[in-house]
This record gives structure tokens, sequence and C-alpha cells, in this order.
């Protein structure tokens, strides 16, 4: 019975966590840590993408 209820508890911490980050994301919030200073960090191009518009032809 323990085991169950140390499953259930992991299970929901982990829903909760990607609840969490699906909220961000439609929310606008990007997945990185670089804390909001995008130009600076080297994965910027990862979780914000160039729209077409702004790619060059």
């Amino acid at each position: 019975m323990p085991s169950i209820l140390i499953g259930l508890a992991i299970g929901a911490i982990c829903v909760a966590i990607l609840a969490r980050g699906i909220h961000n994301r439609r929310k606008g919030g990007g997945g990185c840590s670089c804390g909001g200073s995008c130009g600076s960090c080297g994965c910027s191009g990862l979780c914000h993408p160039q729209s077409h518009r702004d790619a060059a032809p």
C-alpha cells in the first residue's frame, strides 16, 4: 500500500510539472533559462525561432 501511495505522489508531481510547462508555453513564456536576455543566449534560436515573416528570403 505505501508503494502505491508513493507512486501516485510521484505521478502527481510529474503531471503538475508538465501542466505548468504547457501553461507557460501557451502564455508565451519560453522554456529557456536565460532570464529574459535571450540575445546573449547561445540557444535563443531553439526557444525563440524566427517567424516566416522575419526570415530573409
